[in-house]
């Protein structure tokens, strides 16, 4: 008697070890496949409305703006026939993104802002800043590139098909302007200069205060934030 429940006994013990040794691998090459189907990297391009390019530290009107912050056109007149237009036709990013996990995560981006002028403008001297009188007349772009490092952090994600985040970028600009729309010098004004620069650099700051996007693999995203790629911005990313 004591020998067969000694042998049942055992037979249950070692049908039990078998489950345990057979569920192990599985448990942990699922966790494995978990691990591993976390995508790593993220490729983005996106486009960005009323970028504020200039603010606070272009060589053009010291501490303002190069143009208007909450209009992609600008068109101003003198009496005396002087006259200034602008088309800001929006900012363009190409984004990549390292994933640390699934809340952080560090990249790189490359940003265009293209602006069209047409001007006729006359700058003469003053008491405080005496300068030859110029006169410029013509039209032609501005090309502003932005090479900036970012960090990005997810706050809330469902089902890892929604989720909501906020993000920073800092870097260098790199302005880029057609001479006709230049002075022939640099005109000293009360906060500051109109450069007649043809190139510039200047450091450059997006700072994203809410994102949220869709999808888990192919994504479609929105922001609202503020600098150089724009105060709204959506686009698509692609996570591998």
């Amino acid at each position: 008697m004591k020998n067969r429940i000694l042998i049942l006994v055992t037979t249950i013990y070692a049908l039990l070890c078998n489950t345990i040794t057979a569920q192990t691998p599985n448990n942990e090459t699922e966790q494995s496949k978990k691990t591993r189907s976390v995508p790593k990297h993220e490729i983005g391009l996106s486009i960005g409305a009323f970028p504020t390019i200039g603010c606070f530290v272009t060589p053009d009107k010291g501490i303002f703006p190069d143009d208007p912050i909450f209009s992609h056109t600008e068109h101003l007149k003198r009496d005396n026939g002087m006259y200034e237009k602008m088309c800001n036709f929006g900012s363009y990013t190409l984004n990549y993104n390292y994933s640390f996990n699934s809340k952080h995560c560090i990249g790189a981006s490359l940003s265009w802002v293209g602006k069209y002028i047409d001007t006729y403008w006359i700058y003469s001297g003053d008491w405080v800043h005496p300068h030859p009188i110029d006169t410029v007349r013509g039209s032609g772009w501005k090309h502003y590139f932005s090479l900036q490092v970012n960090y990005r952090q997810t706050y809330y994600s469902k089902n890892d098909k929604i989720s909501l985040y906020w993000g920073v970028y800092v870097g260098v600009l790199l302005c880029i302007r057609d001479k006709d729309i230049l002075p022939k010098e640099t005109i000293y004004v009360l906060f500051g200069t109109i450069s007649n620069k043809r190139y510039y650099f200047a450091p450059i700051m997006q700072l994203n205060a809410f994102g949220v996007e869709f999808g888990k693999k192919c994504l479609f995203f929105m922001e609202l934030g503020i600098g150089n790629q724009g105060l709204f911005k959506t686009g698509i990313r692609a996570k591998f």
